[in-house]
């Protein structure tokens, strides 16, 4: 028994010391963050645009990093109908395979993600824009087209 008290405490010393350095576990690659594009499209991103879409009828600019979301809802024109207000929220851009994703959270606090992806894209006013949109909002996704704020200012040229 004596000799069993040696070993024992051996034994509790062997554990309580530390054991050889272990490789860190596989930590996570360090997410390679491009940073999002400044120019998609032949759009200047750091320039103000505008996102909008159809059914239902929605918009976002995007000025100084700061997004402005509009659900215009069943609103048309000749018929009237309504309108929610503007609500507001930072846009943080993120590179994505083929263009552009603001993650926008609204001071409500509702999330939207606004894609924008180069490509023409006709919108409802008979134009062609340069950017495709695609705004995911309230477990939905709509598409629609997107170009500088001053391309939807322009009068349409005579033709």
């Amino acid at each position: 028994m004596n000799r069993l008290i040696p070993l024992l405490a051996l034994a509790s010393l062997a554990a309580c010391s530390p054991g050889p350095e272990a490789e860190p576990a596989d930590a996570p690659a360090e997410a390679a963050t491009a940073a999002a594009p400044t120019e998609l499209g032949g759009v200047d991103l750091t320039q103000p645009i505008m996102a909008m879409g159809a059914e239902p009828f929605w918009s976002v600019d995007i000025v100084d990093g700061v997004a402005t979301f509009r659900d215009i809802g069943s609103y048309t024109p000749d018929e009237g109908g309504d309108v929610a207000p503007a609500k507001t929220g930072p846009a943080v851009p993120t590179a994505t395979a083929d263009g552009v994703a603001y993650a926008i959270t609204l001071a409500d606090g509702t999330a939207l993600t606004l894609t924008l992806t180069a490509g023409p894209c006709p919108d409802l006013g008979e134009q062609t824009r340069a950017l495709n949109a695609t705004l995911a909002w309230s477990g939905s996704t709509m598409t629609g087209c997107a170009d500088r704020q001053s391309a939807y200012d322009a009068p349409e040229a005579a033709g």
